[in-house]
């Protein structure tokens, strides 16, 4: 299990910032990817040094590595899939710039930027644009970006492969099934280890009709549903891959919060689940 460190997003915990960082602690996990504090829309709270100062302080207070930076505001907005020379475009891009340097600055290794919902040739000109951008930044900065998408298999090796192994993947083992895009565990193996930074994982749990959809699947804790946890568990295992397992399990989900469990007691579960299917290897 040495090969492998087990992380969390911020975004699972209701509060962001040290609160989070204690919090994953508490839990078991020895990493967590930072969202951006809203990014663009608080004007970058990342690049403000007391808020990097804050996060240093309790990540060595609390022995928690500061594992990636979650450009969570920027997927929200839908920035990525404008053209560069749009005002929107041009934000995506500060955006994206900015999330470098604040990595930089805290000495956090890797950007992520999710590329999904690209609907059409346009968007997914503007999408790998987008990264082509990112990726030159980040190379200035001694940075890795890191992409999480909902492509399909065949879409991945063209798209990663035109970057000649400088754009990495977070492969979220829950969005094949949630798009429809592929089987998890073949896609892990088909891809390999070169081409992944590090995973996502969570669990939904198939509604009546068998489906995985925002609406009628609830999030449930790793291991509790029906999205392949332990088939994408020993594909993992079957690439020889080290690094990183993220929780992105939701924590603050009304259906996980009952029967006296709390955020922490949640995530301890999660950790559980983690070292025990991993033990092995």
């Amino acid at each position: 299990m040495d090969r492998i460190k087990f992380g969390v997003c911020e975004f699972s915990f209701p509060y962001w910032g040290p609160w989070a960082v204690k919090m994953a602690s508490e839990a078991g996990y020895s990493g967590i990817q930072l969202a951006d504090g809203g990014g663009s829309m608080y004007s970058y709270p990342l690049n403000d040094k007391w808020i990097q100062d804050g996060y240093l302080e309790s990540a060595a207070k609390y022995g928690v590595h500061l594992q990636s930076i979650h450009l969570y505001t920027l997927v929200r907005q839908g920035f990525i899939r404008s053209s560069l020379t749009s005002r929107d475009g041009e934000e995506g891009m500060e955006s994206i710039k900015k999330g470098i340097i604040a990595a930089s600055q805290m000495n956090i290794p890797v950007v992520m930027i999710e590329g999904m919902r690209m609907y059409g040739a346009a968007q997914r000109r503007h999408v790998f644009d987008m990264y082509k951008y990112a990726v030159e930044v980040a190379d200035a900065y001694g940075v890795q970006i890191a992409m999480e998408t909902d492509i399909t298999m065949e879409e991945h090796f063209k798209f990663l492969d035109a970057f000649d192994g400088k754009l990495k993947l977070c492969f979220d083992t829950h969005n094949p099934c949630m798009y429809g895009t592929g089987y998890p565990p073949d896609m892990i193996r088909a891809l390999g280890k070169d081409r992944i930074d590090h995973f996502h994982m969570k669990e939904s749990m198939p509604d009546s009709e068998g489906f995985i959809t925002k609406e009628t699947a609830p999030i449930v804790l790793l291991d509790r549903g029906g999205t392949y946890f332990k088939e994408s568990v020993q594909a993992i295992k079957d690439i020889g891959y080290e690094g990183w397992i993220i929780s992105e399990t939701f924590y603050t989900r009304p259906n996980l919060n009952r029967d006296g469990e709390n955020y922490v007691s949640l995530a301890k579960r999660d950790v559980e689940t983690l070292k025990e299917a991993f033990k092995d290897y």
